[in-house]
């Protein structure tokens, strides 16, 4: 959930991950990470959202859906950064606490700003 806080796009998400694991390895193990997230999306704490940036720049994001999570982030793809997401991380799936995981997240926030104000396509 910590990723959460930050809006993390799953490519960063599989790179903070196991940081005891090579890429590849980590590959592997996919399943068991998905599998996770789809538990903190079934129990309110997380969303996936899809990001998508138009040709005129404009950003708007849509929730994935939890019955179809599991098809979703079986795509290695989603997995790797596109030429754009590596430059502009505003483009792909990303994690997002929901008020239920703020509200549980360790975190004192107290004077420090909003870490998901800073992706106007998160709104």
């Amino acid at each position: 959930m910590v990723n959460a806080q930050e809006h993390d796009l799953l490519p960063s998400v599989l790179w903070d991950w196991r940081t005891d694991l090579d890429q590849e390895d980590k590959l592997t193990l996919l399943p068991v990470l998905a599998a996770a997230l789809v538990s903190l999306v079934n129990d309110g704490l997380i969303e996936v959202r899809q990001l998508v940036v138009d040709v005129n720049g404009s950003g708007s994001y849509e929730v994935i859906p939890c019955g179809q999570l599991p098809d979703v982030l079986a795509d290695q793809a989603v997995w790797e950064y596109t030429d754009h997401s590596w430059i502009h991380r505003d483009e792909g799936l990303a994690i997002v606490e929901t008020h239920a995981g703020r509200e549980l997240s360790l975190t004192d926030r107290a004077g420090v700003p909003d870490p998901q104000s800073s992706n106007p396509y998160l709104k």
